[in-house]
């Protein structure tokens, strides 16, 4: 499985004021919920979200995104935004034999503002919120007048797996 991120903060009038692009590391509440599906049991993805822990991707215990620590480096406003299931799609390239899945998401200019360092996918269930996966990136000003636009794409390779033991 391979994922990428991109970032677009954009200005009242829509042009884009700064960019990330970056590698995505799945974290191991991720792979629980993609083998949970195996049996009946997951749930989707239903939001992204935000936060300001520049800390490596490579714990993949983590479990949350962090929002500051209590003092002015913490996001003011929603963290979290959900995304529609039309936001989804999922395409077949037969011939890199990868399902790739797309997702647009966008942060409102009132939402997450200040210094955002992290971003990730979210299954928001009927209990407490399921990290699938975590992008740690260069710090991105959001002000209260931005929109933050988060492009996701996973692709998942089918066939013969064999070769990536």
């Amino acid at each position: 499985m391979k994922a990428r991120l991109h970032l677009q903060l954009t200005d009242p009038g829509g042009r884009v004021v700064d960019e990330r692009r970056a590698h995505n590391t799945v974290m191991a509440t991720g792979a629980q919920l993609v083998a949970d599906l195996f049996a009946g049991t997951g749930a989707p993805i239903t939001h992204m979200g935000v936060g300001t822990n520049d800390d490596t991707p490579d714990d993949v215990g983590v479990t949350a995104l962090t929002n500051g620590g209590g003092d002015d480096t913490a996001l003011v406003g929603e963290t979290l935004a959900a995304i529609p299931a039309t936001a989804f799609t999922a395409t077949v390239d037969e011939e890199r034999r990868v399902v790739q899945v797309r997702v647009r998401a966008t942060l409102p200019d009132d939402a997450a503002v200040g210094r955002i360092r992290e971003a990730g996918l979210v299954s928001q269930g009927d209990g407490d919120p399921v990290l699938y996966n975590r992008v740690v990136f260069a710090p991105v000003d959001k002000g209260d007048d931005h929109e933050l636009t988060l492009f996701w794409e996973v692709e998942f390779p089918y066939g013969d797996l064999q070769w990536l033991t």
